[in-house]
């Protein structure tokens, strides 16, 4: 079997090929969000998005005249999320984002609201193979319209549908386990773990990798 068979097999086994317009965002606002949490309708106005990534912090760590090494140090999130939506005549999408971005800072006296007031937004991106159903998705945490940018108007304009473009911030994402229902990866904390010290009167003693394992199975 020649390299374009094994290429072609491979393909058939992963269910094809990712496509970039095979796609579905499930956005919603925090609690308390004067006109609902829900954005009803957004994945179907949703032109553009960005799937985030994610990003390794390293530094340079020599010992000696050995070469440098490159270690981890922490990690973080890359960059925003980038989206477009196409407009509706009375535009309710971008309303919507705005009443949103009420929630961070109020438009009379400019002063910036507790995170609290606005942190439980979120969205939910995923990638859709050829039938429609969905092959892999990420639940963005704390989500917030950081910038929702212009919208631009001319006579020329004709025929061309308005696009309201929004910069996402957020804190963190998870890769989701149960596509149907949207549920993300449930994060088990492990227990805390005590030494056992002479005269400390703690009877139990650390916790083995093995024994951990036992305990959340």
């Amino acid at each position: 079997m020649g390299a374009i068979d094994n290429f072609r097999s491979l393909i058939n086994r992963s269910g094809g090929l990712a496509r970039g317009n095979k796609y579905e965002v499930d956005i919603y606002a925090p609690n308390g969000h004067p006109a609902g949490t829900e954005g009803r309708n957004l994945n179907l106005f949703c032109s553009t998005i960005t799937m985030p990534g994610h990003n390794l912090e390293q530094q340079t760590q020599r010992f000696g005249t050995e070469p440098a090494t490159e270690m981890v140090t922490s990690h973080s999130y890359a960059g925003n999320i980038d989206a477009t939506f196409y407009l509706d005549a009375g535009l309710d999408i971008k309303v919507w984002f705005d009443k949103w971005q009420m929630m961070a800072v109020n438009p009379i006296t400019h002063k910036a609201k507790y995170y609290d007031d606005y942190k439980e937004g979120y969205m939910d991106i995923y990638q859709l193979g050829a039938d429609g159903k969905r092959t892999y998705g990420v639940r963005c945490e704390e989500v917030y319209p950081a910038t929702i940018s212009g919208i631009e108007y001319s006579y020329e304009s004709t025929d061309m549908i308005q696009l309201l473009s929004i910069e996402f911030a957020y804190r963190k994402w998870t890769d989701i386990r149960d596509l149907d229902s949207g549920v993300a990866y449930k994060r088990t904390r492990l227990p805390d773990t005590t030494e056992r010290l002479t005269g400390n009167g703690v009877e139990s003693s650390v916790l083995t990798r093995a024994e951990i394992l036992r305990k959340f199975s």
